[in-house]
C-alpha cells in the first residue's frame, strides 16, 4: 500500500450529533438534500491556482471516502456527480478546457489509500492493542502477527474496498531497514489465507489485497 505523507495528519474529532436539537438535524437533512453532496464540504479542495488539480482532486476523494465511512455507506453516482460539479463550478478559472476531470475524480476515488480522518499510525496503534487473527497463531514471529492485525485494521477502515500494501512504507512503520522482509511477511499471510489478491499488480502501483477474516 502506498502511504502518502498526508496519512500522518491529526485525526479530527468526530462530531457529537447528540448535542444537536431535532430542528437542527432536520435543517441539515434539508440542506444535504438540496445540495446533493451528502455532507461533503468541497471548499478546502477548490483550486486557487493552475496546476494543482491532481493533488486537490485526490484530497477531495479522500474527503468523500472519509464521509462515506463515517456514514457507513457509499454515495450514489448522482451524489458523486453533485460533489464534482460543485467543485468544478468553483474551480473553473483554473481548469484546462476539454479535460475530463470527472472521470479523473472517479478514478481517484478508486485509488484512495486512507480516507480523511484516518492515519496509518493510528491503525498501527490499534493493531497493537488487539489480539492477532487466529490464522496466524502458529507464527512465532511477532511482527508477522502484528502485520496481520494491521491488515485487519486497514480492511475495516476501507470497508468493501481492497487495501494496498506498500512494502517500503510498512518497513518504515516496523522500523525495518530491508523491505524484502515485508515481502516475505506478505507472502506468508497469503499462504495462510489471511490476505487474498484483489487485483493484479501493475507498473507504478502497489498490489491490492483483501483481508480474509
Amino acid at each position: 500500500m502506498k502511504l502518502a505523507d498526508s496519512w500522518a495528519e491529526d485525526v479530527p474529532a468526530l462530531t457529537d450529533w447528540g448535542t444537536f436539537h431535532d430542528e437542527a438535524e432536520e435543517d441539515d437533512e434539508v440542506d444535504e438534500a438540496e445540495d446533493g453532496c451528502g455532507g461533503v464540504c468541497v471548499e478546502k479542495y477548490l483550486l486557487r491556482r493552475a496546476g494543482t488539480s491532481n493533488k486537490q482532486l485526490h484530497e477531495l476523494a479522500r474527503e468523500v471516502r472519509g464521509v462515506e465511512n463515517r456514514q457507513g455507506k457509499r454515495f450514489s453516482v448522482r451524489q458523486y456527480k453533485a460533489i464534482f460539479e460543485k467543485w468544478e463550478r468553483k474551480s473553473k478559472p483554473f481548469l484546462r478546457a476539454g479535460h475530463d476531470y470527472f472521470t479523473e475524480f472517479l478514478a481517484k476515488l478508486d485509488c484512495v489509500l486512507i480516507p480523511k480522518g484516518e492515519t496509518l499510525q493510528a491503525a498501527f496503534e490499534r493493531a497493537k492493542r488487539r489480539q492477532p487473527p487466529s490464522k496466524v497463531s502458529s507464527i512465532s514471529n511477532e511482527n508477522v502477527r502484528l502485520l496481520a492485525s494491521l491488515c485487519r485494521e486497514l480492511q475495516e477502515m476501507m470497508g468493501d474496498l481492497p487495501i494496498m500494501l506498500h512494502q517500503a512504507s510498512i518497513a518504515k512503520l516496523f522500523d525495518h531497514s530491508d523491505h524484502r522482509n515485508i515481502s516475505n511477511w506478505i507472502k506468508a499471510l497469503k499462504t495462510l489465507e489471511v490476505l487474498r489478491v484483489a487485483k493484479r499488480w501493475s507498473l507504478g502501483k502497489s498490489q491490492r489485497y483483501f483481508y480474509v477474516g
